[in-house]
């Protein structure tokens, strides 16, 4: 049953969904499990999370028949803390969106005083957010990020795409917050396994294309490329376009059948030309040809 409404609550998030589509938990779900997933990100986002408690979870999603079977799927993308489950993503979302609240109702507060007492600003603390309303949110946030596996994440970079891209020795922070940009929709190291595998896979990523380019741990891992790399954006692009590259037409001998020791040329299939003996003029063929030997007798005994 939802809560009644409380103050400052907003009645919607925003929903990315190139992200939602992109996160390989969500690509792994059936249909139903992704209806079932919707349905809880919207429970959660209204209640500030869902109830740990599966039979709970199953009412709230219409009993269904298979609901035991398909929830782990689902469950993959939240986490728990405290007896209730969090998506990470939307948790972050929540922060942004009371943070950016707080700051226009600052800003509004100022610019009254301002009016009223003839453009004197009057400095008062800055208002709070309520406890209740932003524990769970910045608790599940800060959970989230503190388990990110980082040395994890590196070694399995190193070793599924170490021979082909350059491997890495020290995560900078500005690479560690590309980890964090991709754990918090996928909080998961299952996602990076599959990630760096598709990468694996892609020719023009790992140096096959017309410049010998090869992307690394920088490229690999920003949002952007992430999301194209999930969904093939990059398979069939840049190869080696050898189709283009000039190749000599096959080199063939040609004798004369009469003097095959002494008179040779060479050139292509179609080359027409005649011995060059004097008064020869027999008519020059393929040294390599099936019926070679039945041309110089034929050549021979005219």
């Amino acid at each position: 049953m939802l809560s009644k409404k409380k103050e400052n609550k907003s009645p919607a998030f925003q929903f990315y969904a190139r992200d939602f589509l992109a996160d390989i938990n969500v690509q792994l779900m059936t249909m139903e499990e992704r209806g079932i997933y919707i349905t809880l990100l919207a429970y959660a986002w209204i209640e500030k999370g869902i109830p740990s408690d599966k039979s709970k979870l199953k009412r709230l999603c219409g009993n269904p028949d298979d609901f035991d079977s398909t929830i782990q799927n689902v469950l993959n993308c939240f986490q728990e803390h405290d007896g209730r489950y969090y998506n990470p993503r939307m948790e972050s979302v929540r922060s942004e969106q009371l943070d950016r609240k707080q700051k226009m109702s600052d800003a509004g507060k100022k610019g009254a005083e301002k009016r009223w007492n003839n453009g004197v600003a009057i400095q008062k603390p800055l208002a709070k957010h309520n406890p209740a309303t932003a524990t769970a949110t910045a608790t599940a946030t800060a959970t989230a990020t503190a388990k990110i596996p980082y040395t994890d994440i590196q070694d399995l970079y190193n070793k599924k795409l170490g021979k082909v891209l350059p491997s890495i020795n020290t995560l900078t922070n500005k690479r560690k917050s590309l980890i964090r940009s991709i754990w918090k929709d996928n909080p998961n190291i299952e996602f990076f396994d599959t990630l760096y595998g598709k990468v694996f896979k892609i020719p023009f990523l790992t140096g096959d294309n017309d410049r010998g380019w090869k992307a690394d741990f920088d490229f690999v891992h920003k949002m952007d490329k992430v999301v194209k790399i999930m969904e093939g954006g990059y398979v069939g692009i840049g190869a080696k376009k050898e189709d283009n590259v000039f190749k000599r037409p096959e080199e063939i001998v040609y004798v004369c059948p009469k003097h095959p020791k002494h008179e040779e040329r060479k050139g292509d299939r179609n080359l027409f030309a005649f011995c060059g003996i004097k008064d020869c003029r027999e008519r020059m063929v393929n040294k390599d040809a099936e019926n070679f030997e039945k041309l110089v007798q034929e050549a021979l005994a005219g």
